[in-house]
């Protein structure tokens, strides 16, 4: 593994799959175009597909989260992933969250979640309950009046998008992120080679 944090520290972590940078570049582009006031764009370094989010975790867990990891990419092989839609957590009368969805090998997709989920559960600060469903998020909903909410909503649901291409998603990183003034920071802690 590489950039080793202290064994007693503490670290924020999650288990993603990276964007190819051909991709992350269209999407800069879309993001530009779209423009909605009262939204902060993330930057293209915090632009991933998240598997798990893992929350605060101690380091000298690190290399049974990894082998943890292992397990869980076992026998899957690399995937055909696309972006494709956009739209808003939790929903267009109150968005807080803008992302892109992600199309392609689904089935693979949700099934190398699941076991994501499973092999990592014990390590997890909170485990989720909600059905994962896979997107990037690109933007989020800042400093826009309440009444505002529901029209900027709006202007997400009506906005296109349309299909920003493909990408082959060979590995899985084991991830820790820092929250900075100016954002945050991802590191790759660890990574799984899908074959």
């Amino acid at each position: 593994m590489s950039a080793e944090p202290a064994q007693d520290e503490t670290i924020r972590a999650f288990i993603s799959i990276h964007v190819a940078p051909a991709l992350l570049d269209d999407l800069e582009k879309a993001q530009r175009r779209l423009g909605f006031d009262g939204v902060r764009w993330m930057r293209r370094e915090q632009i991933h597909l998240t598997l798990k989010f893992l929350g605060d975790i101690p380091a000298s867990v690190l290399g049974d989260l990894e082998a943890a990891v292992k397990r869980a990419c076992q026998g899957v092989k690399p995937l055909r992933l696309t972006l494709e839609g956009l739209g808003c957590f939790p929903n267009p009368r109150h968005p807080s969250v803008v992302w892109v969805g992600v199309g392609g090998d689904l089935a693979v997709l949700l099934d190398l979640q699941a076991a994501v989920e499973k092999e990592t559960a014990v390590f997890a600060e909170k485990n989720e309950n909600r059905e994962f469903h896979p997107h990037l998020t690109i933007g989020r909903v800042k400093s826009v009046p309440f009444r505002e909410l529901a029209r900027l909503g709006g202007q997400i649901q009506a906005a296109q998008v349309g299909a920003l291409g493909e990408w082959t998603a060979q590995e899985v990183h084991l991830m820790r992120s820092e929250l900075l003034r100016e954002g945050a920071k991802h590191t790759v802690l660890g990574s799984v080679r899908l074959e």
